[in-house]
């Protein structure tokens, strides 16, 4: 064999180690830097409730995801008697026992997709941005849930609840959860 032929011995490849791990982490960290959504997405949080008439409900504090809507903190309210119909045009109302209110616009119009307008009778999703100045952690908070009738379900969410609300709601995007 030749010299020019002749191969060459096996190197050890520790040049590879971790090089390669760098580069990743840095288009790791650019993705979460560039794309904090995904970064900052709220696993929904629920919480059973009952109203006035002993009905259970659900509510569930989560993140709007679908691009089609604006992004943000959403309340849902689900009757889960079946036997409630929502006010899907007025706002939910809220109140603590220092005195504090609070109006949050209905948006259940996210619920379905932008060509279906058959609303869920008993789901109704509300916009969290009227939550501010957030009501104190260690009070209870009375909702009141429009009622297609023109009545509303009147439910408490235990202050556990509302610390959740709290905290997220005075998270910057980038630190919730």
């Amino acid at each position: 064999m030749s010299a020019s032929a002749q191969a060459l011995p096996a190197r050890p490849r520790r040049e590879f180690g971790l090089a390669w791990l760098a580069p990743l982490l840095a288009v790791a960290l650019a993705a979460l830097l560039l794309a904090p959504g995904a970064a900052r997405a709220l696993e929904p949080r629920r919480w059973a409730l009952q109203d006035q008439d002993a009905r259970a409900w659900s509510l569930t504090l989560l993140e709007q995801g679908d691009p089609a809507h604006p992004p943000g903190l959403r309340l849902r309210l689900t009757d889960r008697s079946a036997t409630q119909q929502l006010d899907h045009s007025r706002p939910l109302r809220l109140h603590d026992s220092l005195g504090g209110e609070w109006e949050l616009e209905n948006c259940s119009g996210e619920l379905v997709p932008a060509d279906d307008d058959t609303l869920p009778a008993g789901s109704a999703q509300f916009a969290l941005t009227g939550l501010q100045p957030s009501p104190r952690a260690e009070l209870p908070l009375a909702l009141e849930v429009p009622l297609a009738s023109g009545a509303s379900a009147l439910l408490v969410a235990d202050p556990a609840a509302v610390a959740a609300l709290q905290a997220e709601t005075q998270a910057p995007p980038w630190g919730r959860r």
